[in-house]
């Protein structure tokens, strides 16, 4: 097999080279490119544009770049898709080129790993080899993502650069078009007090709204009312023209488990095989089919949630709609199939259900699964391994977009989340991704000697909840964690602290995945002087560590006076739930 040698013993024999019109996407990964080679190597390869003479053997960044163009094939381009990118040697060149300019920048990205081990484990931890020759082989490398919608909805993975390195489209990522876009919604919560505020209509005409029992709720709307679907279609599509950097936007039932059962929506439904889901599909389609006549290119996106998550029996989702499935009811200690298989009616065995009637029907369905404790940010929720399985899943039944919900608190959070959103882009990406492998080379280039005792920690915690249930809301006093246990994984914390004593910023990643196990041993504390001490050191080293939320959406302050009130921290009489919209 041929070797192409870009460099050699310091030496280099190649340039990169740009389109003289190329995209900023295009040259950020040129320029990316040139970067991270010179810091494995301290060689420095010149970057210029094709409006230059050809000077040596050149690295062709974007097929449109000087002959890129004969080397690849417009069928071989239009089968990358948006995001897919191709890597090929031709003579003496290296073609690495996307269709679009953000599947080039993935591929450049893709090709520091293979061949220097790049890797961007965090938003401000990236490793990368150390070499004097960098040499290739043959290449005709083509990969394109197993989901066309990938996000790992946790603060510090909203991160621009850390979005793009890991190739996620998150919506919240800060993903200018330099760094290739992203898959932006408007909105991607529910919004139908959005399309149809009750603060605005429901005393003038409370019939734009829910029958419930006879009588007018302003939970949701009513979906049979034709000035309802008029004023929503409105209200799209002024977002839309307001806001032409986003592709999707949500026409979706409101967080809230009442429904309309007035005679017109009741029928709907009934008709549909008695899921609202029936009176709610109808109207996003009629939405979505205003929208697509002058935006041909814009996605309309709705929920089965809760109430409305089993599929009709007649309508079908316009093509560009999305349907997203919710799994907040299941449980996370292991994959969803061997959960449904130990209990073929439980909640597990439900929503594979819905996935399996949805992706029948659907073009774009979309899954909103979860990845923490919500009750308790900080308290351990070891999904690696059921997440991963749950992935495979969803692709292998037809599911085009996951977005994973984790703590997207200002500040960020601790219990292992900077893994878990690593290992999220790992898997949505390719979904039969080794998950050991993963965590082996995170825990290595993130916590040094430490990681050992990290790998151990997730291990043990992984082994505790195997099949237990694990849900969202578990309190410290599930069934899976014991005293044993929780003295065991402190241990092998102040293990792998001490023994990483002397990188001061390594020990203090690790001191801040600590937290997880002195909360619980903080919480669980029975006696009430002794937990209100334990809380107030705890909560030096919290905020400490400039965390906003340790509970879903509670002040910080009232958490911890939630600790010191009751064991576990499940007296949460008089709290105040902050409702606030990340974007």
């Amino acid at each position: 097999m041929k070797q192409y040698e870009i460099i050699k013993n310091g030496r280099c024999f190649y340039h990169i080279v740009g389109a003289n019109l190329s995209t900023a996407c295009d040259r950020y990964a040129a320029s990316e490119l040139q970067k991270y080679i010179y810091e494995a190597t301290e060689t420095f390869i010149p970057y210029f544009s094709d409006r230059c003479e050809r000077r040596s053997a050149e690295i062709l960044v974007g097929y449109e770049t000087r002959n890129g163009k004969a080397y690849v094939s417009r069928e071989e381009l239009d089968s990358l898709g948006e995001e897919g990118f191709l890597i090929r040697t031709c003579g003496e060149d290296i073609l690495i080129t996307g269709k679009t300019s953000r599947g080039t920048l993935y591929g450049v990205y893709a090709f520091l790993e293979r061949f220097l081990g790049f890797r961007a484990f965090t938003k401000d931890v990236e490793v990368i080899g150390h070499t004097e020759s960098l040499t290739v082989p043959s290449l005709d490398w083509r990969e394109v993502p197993d989901f066309e919608y990938r996000d790992a909805y946790f603060r510090f993975a909203f991160d621009g650069a850390f979005c793009a390195k890991n190739r996620l489209n998150t919506t919240l990522g800060d993903l200018s078009a330099e760094k290739g876009g992203s898959f932006k919604f408007f909105n991607c919560h529910h919004s139908f007090d959005d399309l149809i505020p009750p603060n605005e209509f429901f005393e003038a005409h409370p019939e734009y709204f829910a029958e419930v029992d006879g009588v007018r709720n302003r939970e949701q709307p009513c979906l049979s009312h034709p000035d309802v679907l008029r004023i929503a279609a409105e209200r799209v599509k002024g977002w839309i023209t307001e806001h032409p950097e986003c592709r999707v936007f949500s026409v979706a039932q409101n967080d809230k488990k009442v429904w309309c059962t007035c005679p017109a929506c009741r029928a709907v439904d009934e008709e549909e095989g008695g899921t609202p889901a029936g009176s709610i599909l109808r109207f996003v389609n009629r939405i979505a089919e205003e929208v697509e006549r002058e935006h041909p290119d814009v996605l309309i996106h709705t929920f089965a949630y809760q109430y409305s998550k089993r599929a009709p029996r007649l309508v079908k989702p316009r093509p560009n709609v999305i349907v997203r499935l919710c799994n907040i009811e299941c449980e996370w200690g292991d994959g969803m199939e061997t959960v449904a298989a130990r209990d073929p009616k439980g909640a597990c065995a439900d929503f594979l259900q819905n996935i399996e009637e949805w992706s029948r029907i659907c073009n774009h369905l979309y899954i909103w699964d979860y990845a923490v404790n919500y009750r308790h940010y900080l308290q351990p929720f070891p999904n690696f391994f059921s997440m991963a399985e749950n992935i495979r899943y969803y692709k292998a039944h037809g599911v085009k977009g996951v977005l994973q919900q984790g703590n997207f608190s200002y500040g960020g959070g601790a219990a292992l989340d900077d893994l878990k959103s690593y290992l999220i882009a790992r898997l949505l990406w390719r979904a039969d991704t080794d998950v050991q492998t993963v965590i082996d080379e995170f825990t290595d280039g993130v916590y040094g000697k430490g990681a050992p005792y990290i790998r151990a920690f997730i291990a043990r915690m992984c082994e505790a909840v195997k099949g237990h249930q694990m849900t969202l809301y578990d309190h410290p006093d599930a069934e899976y964690l014991t005293d044993e246990l929780i003295d065991e994984c402190d241990e092998l914390f102040r293990k792998a602290e001490e023994a990483a004593k002397s990188e001061e910023e390594v020990r203090r990643r690790i001191a801040r995945e600590h937290l997880s196990v002195a909360y619980l041993k903080a919480v669980r504390l029975e006696e009430d002087s002794a937990r209100a001490e334990a809380t107030d050191t705890l909560a030096q080293r919290i905020r400490g560590e400039r965390l906003t939320e340790i509970m879903e959406r509670v002040n910080l302050e009232d958490s911890f006076e939630y600790m010191k009130r009751s064991r576990y921290a499940k007296d949460r009489q008089g709290r105040y739930r902050m409702y606030y919209i990340v974007r």
